[in-house]
């Protein structure tokens, strides 16, 4: 699947709903988890790592959020080894429109998702 496929709006849309749920939960998920619940929808072309996903994630971010003031939902995606995002989220967060400050972390980003949907 690439960007310009006729079902990444829909993927971009169950994406945003999985997140925001297991952001309510309070609970982190892996890109493997996020891909494999993306795929019991019917979006199996969406694997864990590069490729669609990382674009996937970013408009996550970006979805409703085009100042890029909200907190990034797609913080609360990591890798199984690690517990933590991958490096492009880092990136991600310190370019425009995020611009997250020098002394930012993604553990507080991921802080602000859990709080901004245990509220809603």
């Amino acid at each position: 699947m690439r960007r310009k496929d006729p079902e990444y709006p829909a993927a971009l849309e169950a994406a945003v709903d999985i997140l925001r749920e297991r952001a309510r939960q309070g609970r982190a998920i892996t890109y493997g988890e996020l891909s494999a619940e993306l795929a019991a929808q019917g979006f199996d072309s969406i694997p864990p790592h590069r490729g669609v996903m990382t674009y996937l994630l970013k408009d996550v971010c970006l979805h409703r959020n085009e100042d890029g003031r909200a907190p990034m939902l797609s913080a609360i995606v990591v890798n199984k080894a690690s517990g933590e995002p991958s490096g492009q989220f880092s990136e991600l967060a310190r370019s425009l429109p995020f611009s997250r400050p020098a002394d930012w972390s993604w553990r507080d980003e991921q802080q602000r998702v859990f709080a901004q949907y245990r509220e809603e």
